[in-house]
Formats: structure tokens, sequence, C-alpha cells
């Protein structure tokens, strides 16, 4: 059986999707660099190959387009698989992601007589000193974007991204830290690890 494998621009367009599990072309050009009318274009052509359904201005990924996914990341990224430039600060990941992930827990939630409660951010000082280290867990990831921006472009998407959410928590938009209807840091962080997954064929370490 043959293999479907997409290219780039098709490959960028899909993932987007992929990793927001639903998207909008709207949503989608902000972060491909093309229009939206481009978006939809492509969109339409995914969808007639099964790999995409649309319900109104909204894109789906399908069942079929995991397999593809994987495939064409295969395909594109073979030799960033193997660049040390790349894998010596992939490797090193895993480690501040460990660290944001329990950063993230302490944003949602506050210890109070040994006991976990919803943080309801009554505590400004409290929340000040987790975004803090947020900020400085975001900074750690610019080498590790950088070392991929220099292979593909689309990785420095996310410095952008990371700069736009953390500017809406520093003008006092909390919800831009963790609200998963936004593009938030936490919405942001997510993505680009299961991109970083796709894009060096690793799995996740649970």
């Amino acid at each position: 059986m043959t293999q479907t494998l997409l290219d780039k621009r098709r490959y960028n367009i899909l993932n987007a999707v992929a990793l927001k599990k639903m998207a909008t072309a709207a949503a989608v050009s902000e972060i491909v660099d093309l229009t939206i009318s481009e978006v939809r274009a492509e969109f339409d052509a995914l969808a007639a190959e099964g790999l995409l359904a649309l319900v109104g201005e909204t894109a789906l990924p399908t069942d079929a387009s995991g397999q593809v996914l994987i495939n064409s990341a295969a395909d594109l990224y073979g030799p960033i698989r193997n660049d040390p430039s790349v894998l010596q600060v992939a490797d090193k990941f895993e480690d501040v992601n460990t660290r944001f992930l329990r950063t993230m827990a302490s944003w949602q939630q506050i210890e109070v007589g040994g006991r976990k409660l919803a943080n309801d951010h009554s505590d400004s000082a409290y929340d000040a000193k987790v975004i803090a280290t947020i900020e400085r867990l975001v900074s750690r990831l610019e080498g590790l974007l950088e070392a991929l921006g220099e292979k593909d472009s689309r990785f420095r998407t996310y410095i952008t991204r990371f700069e736009r959410s953390l500017a809406k928590v520093d003008s006092g938009d909390i919800a831009f830290v963790s609200d998963p209807t936004k593009d938030s840091v936490h919405n942001v962080w997510f993505e680009f690890h299961e991109d970083l997954l796709r894009t060096l064929g690793r799995a996740r370490k649970e």
C-alpha cells in the first residue's frame, strides 16, 4: 500500500489543526504564514482526501490524519532527527517540561493546611511568583526553539505566540496563563510539546 505523504505546506496546515484539535482557517493562518483564503483552499483539499472534517468554519482532524502526519513527519524531518544540535537541546526539554507541569499545577491549586484547594487568584503576590516561574521556564525554551527555527522557520512562531501570551499576562489578563479557550501559555506549551514529539518521532514520556 502506498503511503500518503504531505508536502510541507499541507503538513503545516494539517499539523496545526491536529495540535489544536479543531481550528478555523483564521486561527491556522496566524501560525502558518498563509492567508485565510489560502488556508481555506487547503482545508477543502485535505477534506477531499479524508484528512479533515469541515463543520462550518471549523476543521477537525479525521482518524486517518494521525498516521499521515506520522509518515509525513518522518519524510520531512529525517535530517533533523539526526542533527546533534537539535537533539542536544531536545533532550533537555523533558526536565523543563516536568517543571512546567508542576508550576501549572501550583497555578491551578494552592495548599492550605495540607489540603489542595482551587486557586481563586485572590492572592496576587502568590500568583506573581508563579507567573515569574512560568516566564523563566518559557525563556528556557528559547534555545530549542531557535535551534529548530534554523531548520524550519515555522518553529519561530512559538516564540511569537509565547511572547504575545506573556504580554497579555503581564498586562493583567491572567486568563492567558492557562485558559483552554485562548492562545494561553499553557496551550502554546502543550502544542509545542506535541509538535516536538511528532517532529522528532518520539513518544510521550508518562
